[in-house]
């Protein structure tokens, strides 16, 4: 199998990953995610699940498919870094507003394909 596709799905992963998580919480308030499940369903009914780590680490798992990274806050923006499988050459973080997400609220998120699916922070890992 071609490499590239993957990659390419992969920088559309995180990307993904950063739109469900575009109004994250600053860095005091990210433990809100930590040991949680953003998990974001799609209409067709495919389903992202997003683990945000305490330490700046995050993982996106879509369609048997795993992206890992880095995420970091400096109060005002989220920042998020593809990191494994590596990013396309040329690729940048992402960073989008920083804002509070409580377990159990929901928000929709369109990606960068124009898709869009109902987000919810869920308690544990799902």
């Amino acid at each position: 199998m071609n490499a590239e596709p993957l990659q390419l799905v992969g920088a559309v992963s995180i990307a993904a990953l950063v739109l469900v998580l575009a109004e994250t919480a600053r860095a005091d308030n990210m433990s809100d995610f930590y040991g949680n499940t953003v998990v974001c369903t799609y209409p067709n009914g495919e389903v992202t699940k997003v683990y945000v780590e305490s330490g700046g680490r995050f993982t996106v798992v879509r369609g048997g498919q795993t992206i890992a990274g880095t995420w970091s806050d400096d109060g005002a923006n989220v920042c998020y870094t593809e990191t494994n499988p590596a990013p396309p050459a040329g690729s940048k973080p992402i960073c989008l507003a920083s804002k509070a997400w409580k377990v159990g609220d929901g928000w929709q998120v369109t990606n960068p394909k124009g898709d869009t699916c109902n987000a919810v922070l869920t308690a544990g890992h799902q």
